[in-house]
């Protein structure tokens, strides 16, 4: 009886102190993340959580998990930052495939830049039972977002050795696919970009040390 008295103490007390010492949420973003709008034009945004052993294998220096929802339509936001190095380029199919993900449809596409222009942008569809959805990915570092990985890892090594204050970053975008409606994930997905794409260069750059 004692044993169990002192056991209903012990997780009443980590109970409380859960409670009065909630863990930090790491994918909210602290650093220059923070800046990233909660709203865009409709688009209403809700902090997600990530789990500590992945946030530790990205190796960011700030990360943003966000979903974003308009009406009956939500996208996914994910941005992984990093400073002083040349991280950030893996490929996120892998990290779908690992998850029990089918990879279909891959290729690119194009969507607005908000300066009359288009920006290439990695696209493929995740598939997994019921759930499918189209995601698109693409990187970015001072002046530069591209689709191609390997001109992100040059250009990211170049202005390491030329200017230790530059960063890079990793960008995607999800929404979910209906069996309903398919083309309205896929205008969902390239509206929502259309509006990060052009206020990304500020938010990233905004912070320098």
């Amino acid at each position: 009886m004692t044993r169990f008295v002192i056991a209903c103490l012990m997780l009443a007390a980590t109970g409380a102190y859960v409670l009065t010492h909630p863990p930090e949420n790491l994918a909210v973003g602290h650093g220059p993340l923070a800046a990233c709008p909660a709203v865009f034009d409709g688009w209403n945004g809700t902090d997600l959580s990530f789990a500590d052993a992945v946030v530790e294998d990205l190796r960011a220096d700030d990360l943003l998990i966000r979903r974003y929802q308009r009406g009956d339509d939500r996208v996914w936001l994910c941005i992984v930052y990093h400073r002083h190095r040349r991280y950030g380029a893996h490929d996120p199919r892998l990290c779908f495939e690992s998850q029990g993900y089918l990879i279909e449809q891959p290729g690119r596409t194009r969507v607005a830049d908000g300066r009359g222009a288009a920006l290439e942008v990695n696209r493929f569809v995740a598939s997994r039972g019921r759930d499918r959805r189209v995601v698109y990915y693409w990187w970015m570092a001072p002046g530069l977002a591209t689709s191609d990985a390997g001109a992100f890892r040059r250009a990211l090594a170049l202005r390491n050795t030329l200017d230790p204050s530059s960063w890079g970053a990793f960008v995607r975008i999800e929404s979910q696919l209906r069996e309903d409606d398919r083309n309205r994930a896929e205008s969902a997905a390239a509206d929502f970009a259309a509006r990060v794409v052009p206020v990304l260069p500020g938010v990233l750059g905004a912070q320098q040390p």
